[in-house]
């Protein structure tokens, strides 16, 4: 039964609202279980929404999409394509479309089952088919892949949010252009022989067109890794004239909401990354009325004689509006700190800067804002903030650090109270609120532990305070080394501790944003990085050694003459020697608290191959008569779950 209701001065879910607009939500898949069908690799999981009647007027239109683990079984285990269609509209009789209205990639998930209560988010902006999502719509998921789907798979829930206004665009009509998987490099059957040109005309009645595409490359040959690992330019255009020109490239994958995953998640993609949307590409044209257009594709030259696997999956949409821009007109697009939503946690908790998102709605490019932000009952403070957004564009913007986060209220709110120095002329969505997620509070005097790998000049760390003070800032570590700095702070300040990746690696070995141990990147070897209490040594925070780019960690200052106070965050890391190995490994559990600890170990296909149960958080484990392969270490003491890959060899 689809779930159909309106939250009243709500908007996007729990973690963002505003005052002026309310939003409509629509449940389509809740909790669905999907697996893969490996005897044709895809399955379809249909479900008809009840959306609102066509007299509702959207403002914006959000899809929320939520993962977990199956009941009774691992997550999935691969980055597989999924698609999220709009199938028919109308009823059962009705009109059949099949677009995609979004893309996402699995995440390697072997790292999680349904056991550990898993899930995570991800949120798509899905206004431009806000003409297609009126009253019985059929959503159909594809999940595509041929994994074994016995004992792993996921949960699936679709959530749309469509806040009702004034839209800065009004639909009037639509046409799919391309909807295909492309080959690239293949000298027969070459990318422009499949990706033909599309004409189209625009509807009667709009002055203005978006030509939206999804595209990502798949498929690894042997001459460029092309086309998941390669990064190639497109090109369209519209009746001969270039309209767009972009590498089809994602490179912060190493930034993942989502990690450590267990697989290659950190390596960056075509358009894509490992448990993360797929983002469409807008090109927003005038166009006048019922004139006729012709969009082309071309990507850049590349030719594959020896392995013809290199493809590209497109789809691409012209959309036909009547232009109802204002000339000023500012929305509040997300609110990225402080919040609990699961694509901000690399940015939260925080006790500083808020970050904001801002989209331009409107006609003129907007060079400044005002802002007046703080917590929901406190006293709110005000900023002036320049940029640059065209229209239809997106910017973030860092605002100044929260003087007073006091009150019984765990809400903040901002307000854009000026644009260009003018008043908005839609007020509408100028206001959001996020929940807060307090900071952690340390110690004045603080140790940060740093062991290096063999690749240290990939390392390096600042603490600055919120308003940009640099406190440390600390690089060119030797290799395999322990290091003791000693940081004293101010009370009641709050700080950022940043530690990067991000450097130039050996020459030898220059893959970096990796962490500081990765199984598939063993030859630089493994470290760890701490913060500890100066009087009694004691763990603050121990941050995972496979993070990817970099680890943001933001806390408050304070003075306290206890040494016996509760630790802060992570209490527990797991660290596997040598990696690879080649007759046994040395497992040790660092940890702050004695107790009971079980440990396993399962090899790619998920099969245990060693447990135990004990006290020992230190042992020794043969290898040598395991199959040469990828394993997964797997601690688990009081329900907190550490995984580590180690790779044996012969």
């Amino acid at each position: 039964m689809v779930k159909y209701f309106i939250l009243f001065l709500s908007f996007l879910f729990c973690f963002f609202k505003s005052s002026a607009q309310d939003t409509i939500k629509v449940n389509t898949h809740n909790k669905v279980v999907i697996k893969t069908n490996p005897s044709v690799g895809h399955t379809y999981y249909s479900s008809w929404g009840t959306f609102p009647a066509k007299d509702v007027s959207y403002r914006k239109v959000y899809l929320y999409l939520e993962f977990g683990c199956a009941p009774g079984l691992r997550c999935g285990e691969w980055d597989y394509l999924n698609h999220i269609y709009i199938g028919k509209k109308g009823g059962v009789n009705g009109d059949s479309l099949h677009y995609e209205l979004a893309r996402f990639i699995t995440p390697y998930g072997f790292y999680w089952n349904s056991s550990q209560n898993w899930k995570h988010g991800w949120i798509f902006d899905v206004t431009e088919f806000s003409d297609i999502l009126h009253d019985s719509v059929q959503i159909l998921y594809k999940h595509t892949g041929y994994e074994l789907n016995t004992d792993r798979g996921w949960t699936v829930t679709l959530d749309f949010n469509f806040v009702k206004g004034e839209p800065a665009l009004i639909p009037i009509g639509y046409k799919s252009l391309h909807s295909l998987n492309a080959p690239y490099g293949n000298p027969i059957r070459t990318f422009e022989s499949v990706v033909t040109d599309k004409s189209f005309q625009v509807a009667v009645g709009a002055d203005y067109t978006d030509i939206m595409t999804l595209q990502t490359g798949h498929g690894m040959d042997t001459a460029e890794y092309c086309a998941e690992f390669c990064s190639k330019r497109r090109t369209l255009k519209l009746d001969g004239q270039v309209i767009s020109e972009k590498n089809i490239w994602r490179d912060d994958c190493g930034f993942n909401s989502l990690f450590p995953q267990a697989g290659t998640w950190v390596y960056d993609r075509a358009g894509w990354c490992p448990g993360a949307p797929v983002y469409a590409d807008h090109v927003y044209l005038p166009t006048a009325s019922g004139s006729n257009h012709t969009l082309s594709f071309n990507m850049e030259t590349y030719n594959n004689i020896f392995y013809k696997n290199a493809n590209y999956s497109i789809s691409s949409y012209a959309f036909f509006y009547k232009n109802n821009q204002k000339q000023i007109d500012a929305s509040v697009d997300r609110i990225l700190s402080p919040s609990t939503e699961f694509e901000s946690s690399r940015l939260n908790p925080t006790c500083g800067a808020p970050i904001i998102r801002v989209k331009n709605m409107g006609k003129e490019t907007i060079t400044s804002l005002d802002f007046e932000y703080g917590k929901v009952g406190g006293s709110l403070q005000k900023i002036w903030v320049p940029c640059n957004i065209k229209p239809f564009e997106t910017q973030v913007l860092t605002l100044e650090a929260v003087y007073n986060w006091t009150g019984a209220s765990n809400q903040f709110v901002v307000n854009i109270t000026k644009v260009n120095s003018k008043e908005d002329e839609y007020r509408k969505d100028n206001v959001a609120y996020s929940t807060i997620a307090n900071a952690p509070v340390t110690p004045n005097a603080i140790v940060v532990l740093l062991k290096t790998n063999s690749a240290p000049s990939e390392n390096s760390y600042t603490i600055k305070d919120a308003w940009g003070k640099v406190i440390r800032n600390k690089s060119g570590f030797a290799p395999n080394t322990i290091y003791r700095d000693t940081v004293y702070l101010d009370n009641n300040v709050c700080y950022t501790f940043e530690f990067s990746d991000e450097g130039q690696g050996p020459s030898n070995n220059p893959l970096n944003e990796d962490g500081l141990e990765w199984w598939a990147n063993s030859r630089d070897g493994a470290g760890y990085v701490q913060l500890r209490r100066l009087s009694n040594n004691a763990m603050l925070k121990n941050f995972l050694s496979d993070f990817g780019t970099k680890h943001i960690y933001n806390f408050t200052s304070s003075y306290s003459m206890s040494t016996d106070a509760p630790e802060l965050g992570q209490s527990m890391e797991l660290f596997v020697f040598p990696n690879p190995a080649h007759n046994e490994v040395n497992l040790h559990i660092e940890s702050a608290n004695n107790g009971l600890f079980q440990v396993s170990i399962v090899d790619v296909t998920g099969k245990e191959v060693y447990k135990r149960k004990g006290q020992s958080n230190s042992e020794d484990i043969q290898v040598a008569n395991l199959a040469k392969g990828v394993y997964t270490a797997i601690v688990n003491k009081d329900g907190v779950v550490l995984t580590k890959k180690f790779v044996v060899l012969d």
